[in-house]
């Protein structure tokens, strides 16, 4: 049997991402190690409902509170991680999103700074997070975050910003993010290129001008309806009136899931593309013109909310396939607006924290953030390859633990099932019952199930052991 199988998964998974990190002394690396499987096995948001033992909460604490225990090196094992793990993929989705954390800090004494209005006074931090996901959608990991703390009002409105204004504004986090996956992918993967997928925060002429100066791999969703033309002479014609008189490639079926407001439906969506030049104006003072190709994505029929994109993206479009992958590409967006929900709420609840300086904060979410994208990717993972073996994600006893707790008729302790089947076990453990969408479990009540089926596979060990 595999050394895989031998221990728990978290640990597992534990010593695969954190058990090269180097941090002075071995056994830093060890505590590092320990305190992220026991993150995995009983995720929370609070290093007391997470470790269990005075003494073994005393190291967490010493760990998370140490000099000599940076949180750039805990980043950097994760992210590591995951772009090695791309070697052999020629590219991959990177879908790229900010996020806030918001802190209890009535006394303000938390090394944080202001999170939503500032009449409101909340207090957190504020995060740019690239998560990577296979060419089919599955989520990967981490391989980038940005953290910063806003400690006042922003000078300078969303449009018009000088070169020099944009630098000293929140939107260059979003191009230092792009830097940074370029940087680690070209250093850890060199033969894998990664796809950023941008939602329409991220159009700006820095973003824009990024993507195409840089020769980037990225698809931006279009807020403004920009100017188009090749220079000020030309005739000037506007965005969206050129994405919609632009050549029908095609048109295909997708399932789009039930919401609040609609119930499931198949959508047909029409697709057009065509190359356009945008007039971007630098600050208001300098005009430059950057060419990209724009995506039109429109449902056909009367839904009461179609859907209805359109993309920018420096990749190529001639034909109805290259446009459903820029789709596609777009559509793992959602991925990593499910792993700041599961990092937040579904289970890690990272918020919670009561660590009050900065590094303490960022080790644990960044330890946090790896779970929950662990979570995320299981999720999708029994979706997208529902025939691999169990085995290969879990350990013989958390599917028993599941078999115990979910009861499937037939099934008995020392099952080997699919890891399909034994996702549907844990779910139905966290909860799960299906009625309410009709779909697949998603990362929160696979979290929950998760938890539940940790504690009972520990107890399952310590009788073995007994």
């Amino acid at each position: 049997m595999c050394f895989r199988c031998m221990e728990d998964s978290n640990r597992a998974w534990s010593r695969q991402t954190f058990g090269e990190v180097d941090l002075g002394h071995r056994t830093r690396t060890a505590r590092l190690v320990t305190l992220a499987a026991s993150a995995a096995a009983l995720p929370g948001g609070t290093v007391t409902s997470v470790v269990r033992g005075s003494a073994a909460r005393e190291g967490a604490y010493r760990l998370l509170e140490s000099e000599r225990v940076p949180s750039a090196k805990v980043a950097e094992a994760v992210f590591s991680t995951t772009t090695r793990s791309c070697l052999a993929r020629p590219w991959v989705f990177v879908p790229v999103d900010g996020s806030s954390l918001s802190f209890t800090d009535r006394k303000r004494k938390r090394e944080v700074g202001g999170v939503g209005t500032w009449k409101a006074g909340g207090r957190g931090l504020q995060v740019m997070s690239a998560l990577v996901c296979s060419p089919r959608g599955t989520p990967v990991g981490l391989c980038a975050q940005q953290w910063w703390a806003r400690e006042g009002r922003s000078q300078y409105g969303k449009r018009g910003k000088t070169p020099a204004q944009w630098k000293k504004s929140e939107t260059r986090h979003g191009v230092e993010t792009m830097d940074a996956v370029q940087r680690r992918f070209r250093a850890e993967a060199p033969g894998c290129t990664p796809w950023l997928q941008l939602d329409r925060g991220f159009d700006s002429w820095p973003v824009l001008e990024k993507m195409v100066r840089g020769e980037i791999a990225a698809t931006v969703r279009a807020q403004y309806n920009r100017c188009c033309r090749e220079n000020r002479k030309a005739k000037p014609e506007y965005l969206l009136d050129l994405a919609r008189k632009a050549r029908v490639l095609g048109s295909y079926a997708v399932e789009v899931p039930a919401s609040d407001s609609q119930a499931a439906r198949t959508a047909v969506l029409q697709v057009r593309a065509r190359r356009v030049t945008i007039e971007l104006h630098v600050g208001g003072r300098r005009c430059e013109h950057v060419t990209l190709t724009v995506v039109h994505v429109k449902e056909r029929g009367k839904a009461k909310t179609p859907l209805q994109w359109t993309l920018l993206t420096t990749f190529t479009v001639t034909t109805l396939e290259q446009a459903q992958t820029v789709v596609r590409g777009y559509a793992t967006r959602w991925r990593i607006e499910e792993l700041h929900r599961t990092w937040k709420r579904g289970g890690c609840h990272v918020e919670d924290t009561q660590l009050r300086s900065r590094e303490a904060i960022l080790k644990w979410a960044t330890i946090l953030a790896a779970v929950a994208a662990r979570t995320v990717r299981l999720a999708y993972l029994a979706r997208e390859k529902p025939d691999t073996p169990a085995l290969e994600e879990l350990s013989p006893s958390e599917i028993d633990a599941a078999i115990l707790l979910a009861k499937p008729k037939g099934v008995k302790r020392g099952a080997t099932p699919t890891l399909g089947v034994a996702v549907g076990w844990i779910a139905t453990a966290g909860g799960y019952t299906g009625k309410s969408s009709g779909g697949p479990p998603g990362p929160t009540v696979l979290g929950r199930g998760l938890m539940r089926v940790e504690i009972a596979a520990q107890v399952l060990r310590d009788l073995s052991t007994s």
